[in-house]
């Protein structure tokens, strides 16, 4: 199949985010269906043992390609101060484990190939279907031999993300984190990282440890240390031209407090992956943002950070053909093996803001714990939410109520003349902000007394006779029913 860069007219993009990510030199996109996939453009992620199982394959590889390293080989970089970053908070996996993610390789495409990630994907993957007799059926439920790597940005929508730009809100009238008390279970949260504040919402900053993630330079074949989501020097703002935040500052933030709020008994860990590069201002091509991950970065956070009892994942992205992904196939494995440092470990992700039925990864895996959106009613799917028999459950994903950051100005998705004025609240739509709810779920009902496995909270949550999650709204509901898997509303 050709790479398909024209898009459907109910399917052109318009939010900035996506314009920008789109005319990134490093990134190659084709649209399918009603998906937009993106990679990127130089990276493929291979089955080893496929690779060397297949003769052909590993000969046509090699001939466009370099081998860089495996998922778990590929040594870590510096921090820009020269330091080297390691976080000892983070678990050491036994050496066994590393087996099955050395198992996922990460190849650099040859400057003279004059080729990109998506079709030497589809023509790598074909080639090793033939030699080793996959059908189509198959492996459509099983990860290919070769595939792009996926971006995956904050629960995206075609449109940019997250399902709409943030509205300020009234503080609460009443306390709306609680001090945290036990501390004794294990939340950590893949996303844009955590933003301080002085402010209105101050009371989340010691709920919250703020960590830097990694990103995949296959150029000097290292992981490299994030920049931090930042609203302030010498990060931040990520503005553009005309001044406006962009649409993912402060998403990690919103998210933290949503889990205070429902978990006061969690240790909080938030990992920044702000990792890919994008010129924001057109007139200064010196100035960058942060404004998306990869798949091959995020699995690598999941592994790092195995030995949490949930693992909250905000981002959601469809792959090339609607294949599983390699990667967080291959780290679920880890995951859920009897070894793991953290046995059930709850893997929680948002199902994706599309309006479709198309499997977005993680959330498609069995494994992990896909999560749609409901309206602000908690009656319907919101208009926005992706759906399916591939998600899990749901949780109210519209006009929701959390922890931002200060801001003054114009954000991205509104009109640029419009000044916004943020003082620690906001409301936002998406189901990046259903997910959360669920892993807060999971987690109060481990931090219990009785022991629960994050497993078994999960198993005692959709069956619960209550189905409930405590919410807070500034309509004032109650909370918002959670599984709603009885009901044909997909």
């Amino acid at each position: 199949m050709p790479l398909n860069q024209v898009f459907p007219p109910h399917m052109r993009p318009e939010n900035p985010v996506t314009e920008r990510i789109l005319k990134d030199p490093n990134v190659v996109w084709d649209v399918a269906d009603d998906a937009l996939v993106i990679a990127m453009k130089s990276q493929l992620l291979v089955s080893g043992p496929v690779r060397n199982e297949v003769k052909e394959l590993d000969e046509a590889l090699s001939e466009v390609a370099d081998l860089v390293g495996t998922l778990a080989s590929l040594p870590r970089g510096e921090r820009q101060n020269g330091e080297e970053y390691d976080d000892p908070w983070r678990p050491r996996v036994a050496p066994e484990q590393f087996d099955l993610v050395d198992e996922v390789e990460v190849w650099r495409l040859k400057p003279e190939a004059n080729t990109n990630s998506i079709e030497e994907a589809r023509r790598l993957r074909a080639l090793a279907q033939r030699k080793t007799g996959q059908t189509c059926s198959h492996c459509k439920t099983q990860p290919p031999a070769v595939s792009p790597n996926h971006v995956a940005i904050l629960s995206p929508t075609v449109d940019g993300c997250p399902a709409s730009p943030p509205h300020p809100a009234c503080p609460p009238t009443h306390e709306f984190i609680e001090p945290a008390f036990n501390r004794d279970v294990n939340v950590v949260v893949l996303d844009s990282g955590f933003i301080r504040t002085n402010g209105a919402a101050a009371e989340l900053n010691p709920r919250v440890r703020s960590v830097p993630g990694m990103w995949l330079d296959a150029t000097n074949n290292t992981w490299r240390v994030d920049p931090p989501d930042a609203i302030a020097p010498p990060y931040g703002p990520y503005t553009d031209a005309h001044g406006a935040l962009d649409e993912i500052t402060g998403h990690g933030t919103f998210i933290a407090g949503l889990i205070a709020r429902i978990c006061p008994q969690a240790t909080i860990t938030v990992v920044g992956l702000r990792d890919q590069e994008v010129v924001l201002k057109p007139l200064d091509p010196a100035e960058q943002t942060f404004l998306f991950s990869t798949e091959a970065a995020i699995a690598y956070s999941m592994l790092l950070y195995c030995k949490a009892e949930v693992i909250q994942c905000g981002f959601a992205f469809p792959t090339l053909d609607d294949y599983p992904s390699i990667p967080f196939t291959n780290v679920m494995k880890v995951l859920t093996d009897d070894a793991a440092p953290r046995r059930g470990v709850a893997v929680v992700a948002p199902a994706g803001n599309e309006d479709s039925r198309r499997r977005y990864w993680p959330a498609a895996l069995p494994d992990v714990i896909g999560v749609a959106a409901t309206n602000h009613r908690g009656k319907h799917r919101a208009r926005f939410s992706n759906w399916g028999k591939w998600c899990d459950c749901c949780a109210r994903g519209e006009d929701v109520f959390s922890t931002f950051t200060d801001w003054t100005g114009p954000i991205e998705g509104d009109p640029p003349d419009k000044d916004e004025v943020f003082t620690g609240w906001a409301t936002w739509d998406g189901t990046s902000f259903a997910a959360p709810q669920v892993s807060a779920a999971i987690a109060e009902r481990v931090a219990q007394p009785g022991g629960l496995t994050p497993e078994q909270a999960w198993s005692s949550l959709r069956g619960a006779p209550e189905k409930y999650i405590t919410d807070y709204s500034l309509s004032g509901l109650p909370g918002v029913e959670l599984p709603y898997l009885g009901r044909p509303w997909w």
